[in-house]
């Protein structure tokens, strides 16, 4: 009876840690599924985007440049012709902004990565909707929510274009191929400033997000979230391809003082949109 017993007890003691182990191997598994979800429809959203961006000498862009560096997470700002919301006689051009959101006193959008897509009206429709504005006026002068992490392009909430499109991404960075010698920078040599940028120089746009699932974020205060943007680097011209990620998996693996199990959780992607000539 004793080996019996003895034996039953080893048997349930294997059958808990298969199911352990397997519990785990499912909860690993549903970490990256739910990373991957939020990685695809923001992938597929920037990449109608960029292929509608308009590509004009006349209208600005707001993006990096060596007059306007961003640290942490990068801002970006350009016309697509694509659909937006609230336009009264709508032309066929939005303004489309990218940025995660760091205004705290936002519950629900903080450290989200969010879109704006504002429809625009056709100049001379409407006295009070501003239409597409072409140069020396400026995409970050018009609408300075551009420019910014935590503004707003309305102070009405319910007439606000931003909208979450990212829940769990926190970090969001972005570099160039430049067309001329085929190297990966953090932006082509000639964009000395904003009013220098020519988004013809660029043959293509190489964008890097963080992704923590729902179960992981949890575990982590907004503090620990903000010393996780910054404990990812910016991309530096003359990084090579998949450098970036790999400095990022690098920093996260470098964690000590912050939950295993949430570090665990995060995923990082990175995807190239070629800008066409046309």
């Amino acid at each position: 009876m004793l080996v019996a017993i003895s034996v039953l007890a080893l048997l349930v003691l294997l059958v808990t840690q298969l199911l352990n182990n397997a519990a785990s191997v499912m909860t690993l598994g549903n970490k990256r599924m739910d990373a991957g979800a939020q990685a695809r429809p923001f992938f597929e959203r920037m990449a109608l985007d960029l292929a509608q961006i308009v590509k004009r000498n006349d209208v600005s862009y707001y993006v990096k440049t060596a007059g306007t560096p961003m640290t942490g997470n990068d801002l970006v700002g350009f016309y697509s012709a694509v659909e937006g919301y609230y336009p009264t006689t709508p032309s066929p051009i939005s303004i489309v902004a990218y940025r995660v959101n760091s205004d705290s006193s936002s519950l629900v959008a903080y450290n989200c990565l969010e879109r704006m897509g504002k429809g625009l009206d056709w100049n001379g429709a409407s006295a009070t909707n501003i239409p597409v504005v072409f140069l020396p006026l400026t995409i970050h002068g018009t609408w300075p929510s551009v420019a910014s992490s935590s503004a707003y392009d309305d102070t009405d909430p319910t007439k606000r274009t931003y909208e979450t499109i990212g829940p769990q991404v926190f970090r969001f960075e972005y570099y160039y191929l430049e067309k001329t010698t085929g190297s990966l920078v953090a932006y082509p040599t000639a964009w000395t400033s904003l009013s220098a940028v020519a988004i013809k120089d660029a043959a293509a746009i190489v964008v890097a997000i963080a992704v923590v699932d729902p179960k992981s974020k949890v575990l982590l205060s907004h503090s620990q979230m903000a010393t996780l943007v910054e404990s990812l680097p910016d991309y530096a011209s003359g990084w090579g391809p998949g450098e970036l990620l790999a400095r990022w998996q690098s920093a996260l693996d470098s964690i000590t003082n912050m939950p295993r199990p949430a570090i665990s959780g995060i995923r990082l992607y990175e995807r190239s949109f070629y800008i066409s000539d046309q």
